[in-house]
């Protein structure tokens, strides 16, 4: 594991890069300078289940896609990333908080990348039994739904996409072409 912050920011936003442009998934930078990035916007296109209020009832729906922030505190590696979900309504799962807040399964290990993370986040938004937390949840109302659910395959995964990644050549040419938020509103014409 890299010995300071910034060259963690860095090993973490290259592997990142293996994420970049997916089907399933693109990102910018929104906060520090590549390649200490302490800030990603995810722009995740999975399907997934939400909690809405429809007609005075609540209902479960899908939307296939979803926009989450990923926020590395001063503290990170020593405290876990901060992924929040900024869609209204937000991820219906008991991995997530009904505020849109992700809480994984198992306690965060610093040695655990950004990237492996992510992933794990995102086998959450599509359904994926093996990494849905059932003992002790962060939505018990999720957790109802989907014990009542997960064995229906028709619901369960909710997206059968696979998670692929990057190779090291396509991991490169994001890199060249990456642009942080700044530079992209700085680009815009009506962005000075």
């Amino acid at each position: 594991m890299p010995q300071n912050r910034n060259d963690r920011l860095a090993k973490d936003y290259r592997d990142m890069l293996k994420l970049q442009n997916r089907p399933y998934l693109s990102w910018i930078v929104t906060k520090g300078e590549p390649p200490c990035a302490e800030e990603y916007l995810l722009n995740v296109h999975l399907r997934t289940y939400v909690l809405s209020v429809q007609s005075g009832k609540y209902v479960v729906g899908a939307v296939r896609r979803s926009t989450v922030r990923v926020t590395l505190w001063d503290s990170y590696p020593l405290t876990p990333p901060y992924i929040k979900m900024l869609d209204i309504p937000p991820v219906f799962h008991p991995d997530w908080y009904s505020k849109g807040t992700y809480s994984p399964s198992e306690p965060w290990r610093p040695d655990v990348s950004l990237k492996e993370y992510v992933m794990k986040m995102l086998s959450t938004l599509c359904g994926d039994p093996s990494v849905t937390e059932t003992g002790t949840p962060a939505n018990y109302k999720a957790l109802e739904w989907y014990r009542k659910n997960h064995l229906n395959p028709a619901l369960f995964p909710s997206d059968a996409t696979e998670l692929t990644e990057n190779s090291d050549e396509e991991a490169a040419a994001s890199e060249k072409a990456a642009l942080s938020f700044d530079e992209i509103v700085d680009e815009h014409p009506f962005g000075s």
